[in-house]
């Protein structure tokens, strides 16, 4: 991590960044918990760390200010030395109240010593055997107007619901930018700016205990992102049980327009209309349950459906599975 000309290193904190995503809780006992993580590199994923620090607090970090919390929370002491990049780390944190609810950081250091960014801040209760869930699949798209997130809910271990957290690039503060029902499994980011890279993070969480977050990283297309279009995106996709379609109403001068969305088949066939209305210029989603009008589970297999607005005609190909 040489900087040229500079005759020193530079800031660690890019380095570390698989760190931030994978301070995890692997067992709780009665007073002590012990959290596991994935050892950083020295460059990138290259080389080996000098050292860790680990610090928490029974105090929750007060309006993303991380700094402020860090300074002020308890450090647990000298760690073992770093592992090689790659390689999994643990430590046990003892002398901890039974049923207290407890907040970690991590942070890594090389020889001069450059210090990193900080690790997410892992909420855990001593004494306590909740298991929470790491939720896959998640993935974030560009769509006009947003960033959509998606992912697949576990079969265990959802707890109360997901928090959704977003930074700028990927050693940005953390900032908790929605919270998710048990049951949703996709959000749509309205906030976002043109040509910036975001990193989201989405745990599951039950009261002030959360899951080791999954994390996804992407870079809005430059140019305006809230550009009226007639495209449908289909998610999740393939799907079992349940699809939720989006799509933009309304006219292009923004008032209400007449919308026709159609399911049908390989063959043409119409297994169902979801809608044949007004609808308002706006982000829309529907729910398809895989039924046909009738109300009959349909086979897994491929289906279209189509939208028809006064933006235009759009088509998605949808993959249902057993």
């Amino acid at each position: 991590m040489t900087v040229k000309g500079s005759g020193g290193r530079r800031n660690a904190a890019w380095g570390i960044a698989a760190l931030v995503a994978i301070l995890l809780p692997c067992a709780a006992a009665a007073d002590s918990i012990t959290l596991t993580w994935t050892a950083p590199g020295d460059d990138g994923n290259a080389g080996r760390a000098a050292a860790y620090e680990l610090r928490y607090s029974d105090q929750p970090v007060a309006a993303q200010d991380t700094v402020g919390w860090w300074s002020a929370a308890v450090s647990v002491g000298v760690l073992p030395a770093p592992q090689a990049a790659g390689a999994r780390e643990s430590y046990t944190v003892t002398g901890l109240t039974t049923g207290g609810i407890y907040y970690f950081a991590i942070r890594t250091m090389d020889e001069v010593p450059n210090i990193s960014g900080f690790s997410n801040i892992s909420v855990r209760q001593a004494g306590t055997t909740i298991t929470l869930t790491t939720p896959s699949g998640f993935t974030a798209q560009s769509v006009p107007g947003a960033v959509l997130l998606t992912w697949q809910e576990p079969t265990s271990g959802v707890g109360d619901g997901y928090h959704v957290y977003r930074r700028i690039g990927s050693v940005g503060a953390d900032a908790l930018v929605h919270t998710a029902s048990a049951g949703q499994t996709s959000w749509a980011d309205t906030s976002v700016v043109p040509g910036t890279a975001y990193e989201y993070r989405l745990a599951t969480y039950q009261g002030p205990l959360e899951s080791a977050p999954a994390v996804v990283s992407i870079t809005v297309p430059g140019g305006s992102v809230s550009t009226a279009s007639a495209d449908i995106h289909g998610f999740p996709n393939p799907a079992h049980g349940k699809v939720t379609l989006r799509f933009q109403g309304g006219t292009k001068d923004g008032g209400p327009g007449h919308v026709r969305l159609v399911i049908f088949d390989l063959n043409g066939r119409k297994i169902c209309k979801l809608i044949d209305g007004e609808v308002p210029a706006s982000e829309q989603t529907v729910e398809w349950a895989c039924k046909s009008d009738n109300g009959n589970p349909i086979a897994p297999g491929i289906y279209t459906a189509i939208l028809d607005s006064p933006l235009g005609r759009s088509v998605t190909r949808l993959a249902i599975v057993p």
